[in-house]
């Protein structure tokens, strides 16, 4: 009888411990957050970061430093079936903007400066 009752103490204490284990939410981390300062010269782009990881949110603070109104563009502009995410800013001198994007897809995204219909500066995103 002790054996027996030992035995069902034993199981019952498994099974509690398991049960506990089982319960825990089974999430993931919350998104990460990353701020992409993008510094515009007349002759050329700093970016810093250049990658994030999917599936975080990205600030991107532009600053156009340079003399010359440019046009900064970066992934796909136009929206709809079959294309990415992506803006275009235009950036008088010694002005800044920021645009908040939630990056929901591996790969990378082209940017490029233009002043006027000159390609001034170009280079590449990665999303890992």
């Amino acid at each position: 009888m002790k054996a027996a009752l030992l035995g069902i103490c034993a199981s019952t204490a498994a099974l509690a411990v398991a049960g506990s284990a089982a319960a825990a939410p089974q999430t993931t981390n919350a998104p990460a957050i990353f701020t992409v300062k993008v510094t515009i010269s007349d002759k050329k782009i700093a970016m810093t970061p250049a990658h994030a990881v999917r599936g975080s949110t990205v600030t991107f603070i532009l600053t156009n430093r340079g003399k010359k109104t440019h046009t900064f563009v970066i992934g796909d502009v136009k929206r709809g079936a079959g294309y990415g995410q992506g803006f275009a800013q235009v950036l008088r001198p010694n002005q800044q903007f920021t645009k908040v994007m939630f990056l929901d897809y591996r790969g990378s995204m082209k940017f490029f400066l233009r002043s006027g219909k000159t390609l001034t500066a170009r280079g590449t995103f990665r999303i890992t």
